[in-house]
């Protein structure tokens, strides 16, 4: 009975997936920069260490929103996101007074 109920639980709850990566601004690795994933209604947040690295799990996969805290802007980029850890190098561009946000 234990085995039943536990397999049921296994397959209604949504899997978890997640990414990992670095952030920088052109060459210099940001660091103490706050990263959300989001997907769907499910949020993630982490805070890059001091080689601009971070990780991030979440409950959900496929295409979810990436986004980083800079200096009063939050620029975002798609990702997708998979059972097993996908790696992402993320680079904040300037244009116009506005941060982008890119995969590399």
């Amino acid at each position: 009975m234990l085995t039943v109920l536990l397999t049921s639980l296994t397959l209604a709850a949504p899997p978890f997936g997640g990414i990992y990566g670095d952030l920088r601004l052109g060459d210099k690795y940001l660091v103490e920069v706050k990263v959300t994933l989001t997907c769907g209604a499910a949020t993630a947040e982490a805070t890059t260490d001091a080689k601009g690295s971070f990780r991030l799990t979440v409950q959900g996969e496929g295409k979810c929103r990436v986004a980083v805290s800079y200096e009063g802007q939050a620029p975002s980029v798609e990702v997708v996101v998979f059972e097993k850890p996908a790696r992402y190098r993320l680079v904040l561009e300037q244009a116009e007074g506005k941060y982008v946000l890119k995969r590399v």
